[in-house]
């Protein structure tokens, strides 16, 4: 078993403080916790276990000091939680020719070019992939967050299969929990019999805002919160009274919101985990999910094609559903979470997989 592990990444992320959290509850002890940032995390992470370390650099640059590092502190494996190919060639460089060696975690979906229409997104993609695959030969282990995605990986990676392996997402089960949505509801001000929906993550064509807008547009009488940095794209939907657009929100605050909403929607066309519509159904909130790669994955959400008006008659749908019948739908959401990503499920596997 290792005895020192150091985590990685370029960027702030809650998804990545939160993977730092979930390490430090459940790595042996014995196990020495580090995680190096580049100079844009400056100040942005905390921690209880793990040794912080904050370059001086920036993500472009930091390989060099992130090398020193490790050297100089018999560092056995270095693991990013953030974006490949750029993570992994540091992580590389950092690690030629020493005792160190290197995983890497696919936290994103890397085939978002082939479910995607030609545009930005897409295109974009497709260079990370092209960039992503001969990389693939180099690190000792390679983790995918979606059992779909690393049946994928495998066929196309097929030089490096026996190096992939999944290592799925996780969910603060205790965190992420259902809490009476009078309260929640009386906290914010919204009458009990509002219909609201919640949609958490980058207000961008990537992940469906279009759809979203169509949906909020069309049903004056919803209402949405959008909870996300909204791209310029979509500066003039500000206009909307219908919307309540919030940029940022910690994980504690994040499980009030999905509690006070009755629908969570994630018309993503791509995802890596899934983490959002994880989190709402955890805190007993259904959701409604893109048919796409990972998302298709989540048993209880309601799948829906990338198309505003399918959208919209689900949504519509789970409305006209009886109290009872959201009741089971809710519990079933959030037990399925619990027996599929819950930190207590996962300890043992990723134990195994980072240590061994």
């Amino acid at each position: 078993m290792i005895k020192r592990l150091c985590i990685f990444t370029t960027g702030f992320a809650h998804n990545r403080q939160g993977i730092i959290k979930y390490l430090e509850k459940i790595l042996p002890g014995e196990v020495e916790l580090f995680f190096f940032v580049s100079k844009e995390c400056k100040g942005k992470y905390s921690s209880k276990r793990a040794k912080i370390i904050e370059s001086k650099f920036n993500k472009y640059l930091c390989f060099f000091e992130l090398r020193k590092f490790c050297r100089n502190n018999k560092i056995d494996r270095i693991m990013n939680v953030g974006s490949l190919p750029q993570e992994g060639f540091a992580m590389m460089l950092a690690s030629m020719l020493s005792k160190t060696k290197f995983m890497c975690y696919l936290v994103i979906n890397p085939f978002e070019f082939m479910s995607s229409k030609i545009n930005k997104w897409s295109i974009k993609s497709f260079f990370q992939t092209i960039l992503l695959y001969p990389f693939l030969l180099f690190p000792e282990k390679i983790f995918v967050c979606s059992k779909d995605i690393t049946d994928i990986c495998k066929k196309y990676a097929f030089f490096a299969r026996n190096k992939i392996s999944q290592l799925p997402g996780t969910i603060d089960t205790d965190l992420f929990s259902p809490k009476d949505k009078k309260n929640i509801r009386k906290k914010f001000g919204i009458p009990l019999n509002k219909k609201v929906i919640i949609s958490v993550g980058r207000i961008e064509y990537s992940k469906g805002a279009d759809l979203l807008f169509y949906l909020a547009e069309h049903n004056p009488e919803i209402l949405f919160v959008l909870i996300g940095q909204l791209s310029k794209d979509y500066a003039s939907k500000k206009k909307l009274k219908n919307i309540i657009f919030i940029e940022r929100k910690s994980p504690q605050e994040l499980s009030d919101y999905y509690n006070l909403a009755d629908l969570c929607i994630c018309p993503s066309r791509a995802e890596g985990f899934g983490l959002v519509p994880r989190e709402a159904m955890s805190c007993g909130t259904p959701a409604i999910v893109s048919d796409v790669l990972s998302l298709r994955m989540i048993e209880p959400a309601i799948k829906v094609q990338l198309n505003s008006e399918k959208i919209e008659k689900e949504m519509n749908n789970f409305f006209n559903l009886s109290t009872k019948e959201k009741k089971e739908l809710s519990i079933k959401s959030r037990k399925y979470i619990i027996n599929e990503s819950s930190y207590e499920l996962c300890k043992n596997l990723y134990s195994s997989l980072l240590l061994n």
